[in-house]
């Protein structure tokens, strides 16, 4: 059978342009050489001062750190490319050749089933050598044991998958290991290609996202967490509408007003991929002042699915996001997410196009449920979320509120806890003061600078400063962390899964190869076994059934011949009589036949034990076949073997052989003879003849001849009538016996008797001979499956093996190219004036 798993072994992952890039990369950090033509424009957004200036280490900072990052990125979207490639790979298997198995091996509660949707064995990656840091992260994530017991839902604390982990939900209170055992193996791998299919969307979609040399940030946050008023105070403009119901119900795109030829516009927009700024019919301009009123109203109406803000920001490049002058920003106002299920979901979706999130949590309520939720989802991307913690004037006891928040920021992004300093502030962005239509932008300062402001205004106003400045810092000038590191975190975690995804179902192959070996071996053997058992067993039936049919043959003609050979010899009929003489015969004859009869019959049960005995010794042959076929011997020998016809006649009552008679009689008279010599032995018999002749006389002699003559014949007839019993006797015996010898009677009955007796025995033998075939024919082909599934297992073994050394690969090159500490240590980009 070929080998469809390997159609894609051609390809070399990862690539080597992302091998030689990566070399590169190390070799020289500070003055790497790319294809700018290839690489993101990210320095031609730059402005960047005359190389002779005074400010010339500026200069060589920014070039430095734009080469940097576009070579990163170059390498990232390469791994990416690679990435998508493996799961293609992964999914057309998952597809067309092997089920993927879902890695769910955790800590089983008592007694429960063993699950039909996957494997439960504690060992089944013992033999895993984790001698390289990605398999050691692979192996420790397959051997940590879960309890999912009280869970409904397979969440990033349940599985042992991040990325590409299924959310089971069911809306009862069964467990996640009960919802996993209601799914079989063909619905898992089908929720398996779902889930490959929505990530490798994702990877395109980070792969586009990371080629963009824009930035875009999502502000989220629940209802009323005082996102529009974050915004605005970031934008010192009142953008946004404010209210203290929600009233933000679509998502609203700030951008600069360069991005519009520099013309404030706000474009209400139905239909968001069709979108074109040049085009003015794929959306509608609307009036600022009836921004809130479109706003609040959408929500009933659904006109519009996004509005794009261009707006002017009136500060220097040195404080704007906006108008930064490096890179073009956008910010994204979103609804609340515990406000309404579909728009959450859509906020969910929104993040694939996001590079930085900043989440806006209230002080006074802290993290909810589905802020968590939000947060730890994003946190499969994003490493670091800049958190925002919003009203922190109105709390009272402030440093066990701030705690409090960095506890709940430690589990849902432990990154973003680590460098809480700069990710996580604790603002008041009401008061920032913003401008109004009637301000004069030349006093906006003023708000920062008064001198008769409180203490706690100061206070939260420097607060704000403070933030600004990280946001900038890690917005602008540490694109690496907040446009590249998302993309590699996720990245990350994806090749990740797929190690523990092949390597999982590389174990469950392993052994199901090994399984498959073992039962061929065996099965290789049970054929060889059974074949020789064939030929054993029909030579064994052949043999039986030639003797069988030879007892009963031999044991039959025997008896036939017997029987006939002492027929007449008992005669149990009673003479009633000359009168009674035919019907006599009749009887004689017939009690004969009987006894002929009686013979055949007892050759036929005789013929039918020997056949029951022989049947049950070949049934027995094949009694590891199955059911053999029931022979019903009732049946047999019931119909009448051959006819017998025998009619008495005349003939029959005389006996026309004399000789016997005559020689009987002859020996009477000799005997008589010899007693008158005996009496006379002194007369001379010639003499005394002579003297009785001439006593009566010659005339007298010849005239008492008749007469003697008569009397002579007729004691002769009365002899013969007198013993015409032992004459019928006689005569019948010999007309059957000689009857039966025309007819062939022995041969035809002993020939019938063993040809039926033949014909079952050779209806078991058919049967045993048909169900060594079918056996036979099974083994053969459960020979053909089994070398099929070892077939199919090893390939699905090299299968996954090249796979999990594709991604193995992979994360060694994200390992070499982002590197902890160099983010660290990434030198800040001046902005230009």
């Amino acid at each position: 059978m070929s080998s469809q798993f390997s159609k894609n072994q051609q390809k070399s992952l990862p690539s080597e342009n992302v091998l030689s890039n990566l070399q590169s990369f190390r070799d020289n950090n500070t003055h790497v050489k790319i294809d700018n033509s290839s690489a993101p424009s990210f320095s031609q957004k730059l402005s960047l001062p005359p190389a002779e200036d005074k400010n010339s280490n500026i200069h060589n900072g920014m070039l430095k750190y734009s080469q940097d990052y576009a070579q990163k990125s170059k390498i990232l979207t390469s791994l990416l490319n690679d990435t998508c490639s493996i799961l293609k790979q992964v999914r057309e298997t998952n597809k067309q050749r092997w089920d993927l198995h879902y890695p769910f091996v955790g800590i089983k509660r008592p007694q429960t089933p063993r699950l039909k949707s996957s494997y439960n064995d504690r060992n089944l990656i013992s033999n895993f050598e984790s001698n390289t840091p990605f398999k050691q992260k692979v192996h420790d994530r397959l051997h940590t044991p879960i309890d999912m017991s009280s869970s409904q839902e397979f969440n990033s604390k349940y599985s042992k998958l991040n990325v590409l982990k299924l959310d089971l939900k069911r809306g009862d209170t069964s467990s996640a290991e009960t919802v996993f055992e209601d799914l079989d193996k063909s619905a898992i791998a089908t929720l398996l290609d779902g889930r490959l299919g929505q990530t490798i969307k994702r990877c395109e979609s980070l792969h586009a996202r990371i080629s963009d040399t824009s930035s875009k940030v999502l502000v989220a946050g629940d209802v009323n967490a005082g996102k529009s008023t974050f915004v605005n105070a970031l934008l010192r403009r009142e953008v946004m509408p404010v209210d203290q119901q929600p009233c933000t119900t679509l998502f609203c795109e700030v951008l600069d007003v360069q991005e519009n030829d520099g013309i404030e516009e706000i474009h209400a927009i139905k239909d968001i991929i069709s979108y074109k700024r040049t085009d003015t019919s794929t959306y509608s301009v609307i009036e600022w002042k009836d921004l809130y009123d479109i706003i609040v109203n959408n929500e009933e109406s659904g006109e519009y699915a996004q509005l794009k803000i261009y707006t002017k920001d009136r500060r220097d490049a040195q404080e704007s996001l906006l108008h930064n002058g490096i890179v073009d920003i956008a910010l994204i106002d979103c609804p609340g997410l515990n406000r309404d299920t579909l728009k959450t979901t859509a906020l969910f979706a929104r993040q694939e196009e996001i590079d930085v999130i900043i989440f806006v949590v209230s002080a006074e309520n802290h993290f909810t449920l589905s802020a968590r939720e939000f947060l730890s989802n994003a946190s499969k991307e994003k490493a670091y979320l800049f958190i925002v913690v919003n009203r922190f004037d109105n709390i009272r006891h402030k440093e066990k509120c701030r705690r409090a928040i960095l506890e709940q920021i430690k589990e849902v992004s432990p990154r973003t806890h680590e460098h809480a300093k700069d990710l996580v502030h604790f603002v008041t962005s009401t008061s920032i003061k913003i401008e109004k239509d009637n301000d004069d932008v030349s006093n906006l300062s003023h708000h920062f600078n008064v001198a008769d402001q409180n203490a706690n205004d100061t206070k939260s106003i420097e607060d704000f400063s403070n933030l600004e400045e990280s946001l900038r810092t890690f917005v602008l000038k540490k694109r690496s962390k907040s446009k590249l590191a998302p993309a590699q975190h996720y990245l990350d975690n994806l090749v990740t899964d797929i190690g523990i995804l092949v390597e999982f179902n590389r174990s469950i192959a392993q052994r199901e190869n090994d399984k498959a070996n073992m039962e061929l071996r065996e099965a290789e053997r049970a054929y060889n076994k059974l074949v020789s058992d064939q030929k054993s067993a029909i030579a064994t039936a052949e043999k039986a059934e030639t003797r069988i049919c030879e007892e009963i043959q031999n044991f039959t003609r025997n008896s036939l011949e017997k029987a006939i050979e002492n027929v007449g010899k008992t005669v149990s009929c009673e003479f009633n009589g000359l009168l009674y003489i035919w019907g006599y015969a009749n009887d004689l004859r017939d009690s004969m036949l009987d006894d002929i009869q009686k013979e055949l019959v007892a050759s036929e049960e005789n013929a039918k034990k020997q056949t029951t005995q022989c049947i049950k010794l070949i049934q027995d042959l094949g009694k590891d076949l199955g059911e053999a076929r029931q022979i019903n011997l009732d049946k047999m020998y019931t119909k009448p073997g051959m006819s017998i016809s025998i009619n008495i006649e005349i003939s029959d009552f005389i006996e026309f052989d004399l000789n016997e008679k005559f020689s009987e009689g002859l020996g009477f008279v000799s005997l008589a003879g010899g007693a008158v010599v005996c009496a006379a032995t002194k007369l001379n018999a010639l003499s005394c003849l002579w003297k009785v002749s001439s006593f009566i006389g010659f005339n007298n002699m010849r005239k008492l001849a008749l007469p003697l003559v008569g009397l002579a014949g007729f004691g002769i007839v009365t002899y013969v009538l007198l013993d015409a019993k032992h004459v019928i006797s006689r005569k019948v015996a010999r007309k059957i016996r000689s009857h039966l010898k025309r007819s062939d009677y022995v041969n035809i009955e002993t020939n019938r008797i063993v040809r039926q007796g033949r014909k079952k025995i050779r209806m078991v033998s058919d049967n045993l001979r048909d169900r060594f075939r079918k056996a036979v024919e099974e083994e053969e082909t459960k020979q053909v499956a089994q070398r099929i599934s070892y077939k199919k297992s090893e390939e699905a073994v090299k299968f996954f093996e090249k796979i999990f050394n594709q991604t193995e690969h992979v994360a060694e090159c994200l390992e070499d190219l982002f590197d902890n500490n160099e983010w660290e240590n990434y030198e800040e980009i001046p902005a230009s004036n």
